[in-house]
């Protein structure tokens, strides 16, 4: 396999323009042309639902990290260089199935092994380079005095194209996010009121923390599809710990299906249409019923293409979430002073020290959510949001369904429901 892998063979003018002005941009505070994400699951009594824990004794643990870089070829959309990286610490009979089934995918997949030692083994298929290492502990565990029962062992698998020029702190990021970030505090869920769209104006001005929900909308694959791709959880939210259930080693097998795969949320990214509800949120900033950037873990650049400001949750080069785990100790997201409200769109957990930082602020949160989402067979999940409180208001809808009538409350007129052009990027 070689790289570049073309995603899109023609972009029109308009892809063409939203590449140049917003995906190749650190505007946002993240240069969108690479793209990353890590990770963490582990076992722990916090999680046991999820994890299967039961005892001290569980401590598997799977961290998966990759730092993919996208650009231009002539007129094509292509992955310029990829890197994945997969660390697992489990029980010594599931880190041999792991190894059988990377042994077996490789010779599938026509890989060539060059280099074999006592530390580690490498392969080569065109441009791609894999190395696996087993470890009794990993030299990261043992550098911070962490230990595992005596049966377990740690497998890392990593590939990436050849000659990546990647940052010198790549390997460091999901080390300090899974010991430095540590376990998700999850806020107890209290009791929000329940609004119609109509009643959350008389909380305006708003500023805006915009999740995946219209996204979807737009035609985006919702951000749990990357769950199901690399394999993080399982359709029920339990976590991925044994070769049987792990798909991402697919990779090896069939490299050019499987990355096609990976890439495909990002290829929609480049050709998705900003939907009626971005021109909505674009009148009402312009009009000041919301104000400051846009706070968002997206990349798809649908609020930069209709003009609007936005400001990025999704640093890992910097301090972990934006650095708000940190109580203070370095800077963290800033509301505008203008704000009477924050109006958190289809965010669920990931994001939600935004939340919590706006509360001491003294910000009313309304969240806009249905509380579900459609798996890829069609079926409705129920997926509710995570910590709400009880002076919160929620609005139990879509996007879609709930901002035409935020808007006319706001206006005093009716959304137009046509689609946006293409026409408007970049607040044409």
């Amino acid at each position: 396999m070689n790289f570049p892998l073309i995603l899109i063979p023609h972009l029109t003018e308009a892809q063409r323009q939203r590449y140049l002005l917003h995906i190749d941009s650190d505007r946002t505070g993240w240069h969108r042309r690479f793209t990353e994400s890590i990770w963490r699951r582990h076992q722990h009594p916090s999680n046991a639902q999820q994890s299967g824990w039961n005892s001290p004794e569980d401590k598997r643990r799977r961290l998966i990290h990759f730092y993919d870089e996208y650009g231009l070829d002539g007129d094509s959309f292509v992955l310029c260089n990829s890197y994945l990286w997969i660390n697992l610490t489990l029980p010594d009979q599931s880190i041999a199935d792991y190894k059988t089934l990377l042994l077996q995918n490789l010779r599938t997949g026509g890989w060539e092994q060059t280099i074999s030692n006592a530390a580690s083994e490498y392969w080569r298929r065109g441009t791609l380079i894999a190395r696996c290492s087993v470890h009794r502990l990993h030299p990261e565990d043992e550098r911070r005095g962490v230990h595992f029962p005596g049966h377990y062992r740690n497998l890392e698998v990593a590939v990436w194209t050849e000659g990546y020029d990647f940052p010198a702190t790549l390997h460091q990021r999901p080390w300090r996010w899974f010991y430095e970030v540590g376990l998700r505090k999850i806020i107890p869920r209290g009791n929000p009121q329940l609004n119609e769209p109509e009643e959350v104006v008389q909380y305006f001005p708003a500023q805006v923390e915009l999740g995946c929900g219209p996204s979807t909308e737009a035609g985006i694959p919702h951000l749990s599809s990357l769950h199901r791709i690399y394999s993080v959880s399982k359709s029920d939210f339990s976590f991925v710990f044994e070769a049987a259930d792990d798909l991402i080693f697919r990779l090896f097998a069939s490299p050019e299906e499987k990355y096609r795969e990976m890439c495909d949320i990002y290829r929609a990214c480049v050709v998705a249409e900003a939907t009626p509800f971005y021109r909505a949120m674009r009148e009402l900033w312009q009009h000041g019923h919301l104000v400051g950037p846009v706070i968002t873990n997206n990349f798809d650049c649908l609020c930069a293409d209709v003009g609007l400001e936005e400001v990025s949750l999704r640093r890992y080069d910097t301090e972990p979430y934006f650095p708000m785990v940190h109580g203070g100790e370095y800077p963290s997201v800033s509301f505008d002073p203008r704000a009477r409200s924050l109006l958190v769109v289809g965010v669920h957990a990931d994001r939600r020290l935004a939340q919590l930082r706006a509360r001491e602020r003294g910000l009313k949160i309304i969240y806009i959510d249905p509380e579900r989402y459609i798996a890829p067979n069609g079926k409705p999940i129920p997926y509710a949001v995570e910590s709400p409180q009880d002076q919160d208001s929620l609005v139990r809808m879509t996007a879609g369904e709930a901002m035409p009538r935020v808007y006319k409350a706001a206006m005093g007129r009716v959304l137009p429901t046509q689609s946006m052009s293409q026409s408007t990027m970049a607040g044409a």
